[in-house]
């Protein structure tokens, strides 16, 4: 994989102060992943030997949560499927039905392709 840019990726801090974020799927499998700060809004994310991507378009206070941490859980989806249940609750929410939970849960869970700890150095 070449480096490529990947502007405003989700972050999400939880009430732990744990930080995850949420990236498209990549082909193979990580490889003794690294984050690490390349500018005041930029990470360099080092997946494998021979993969590499920019995550752009970072804010301040993002930032400054990760510079506490020194993991954070990357969760790759699959944006196709992501789609489609985003499509699926927007419908059923126009319509005005009410969602099977489990349902909506699995489908939701059936978008994840992989999820890994990665090591953090900002």
């Amino acid at each position: 994989m070449d480096i490529n840019e990947l502007p405003s990726p989700q972050f999400v801090i939880n009430e732990a102060g744990m930080i995850s974020v949420f990236l498209p799927a990549f082909e193979g499998e990580p490889s003794a992943p690294v984050l690490s700060k390349k500018d005041d809004t930029t990470l360099h994310f080092q997946r494998s030997a021979d993969g590499d991507l920019l995550l752009t378009d970072i804010d301040e206070a993002t930032m400054q949560a990760l510079a506490g941490v020194k993991k954070l859980l990357v969760i790759e989806t699959n944006v196709l499927k992501s789609i489609d249940v985003l499509d699926k609750a927007l419908s059923s929410y126009i319509k005005s039905e009410e969602p099977n939970q489990e349902e909506a849960q699995n489908e939701i869970m059936d978008t994840i392709e992989r999820a890994y700890e990665v090591t953090v150095n900002v």
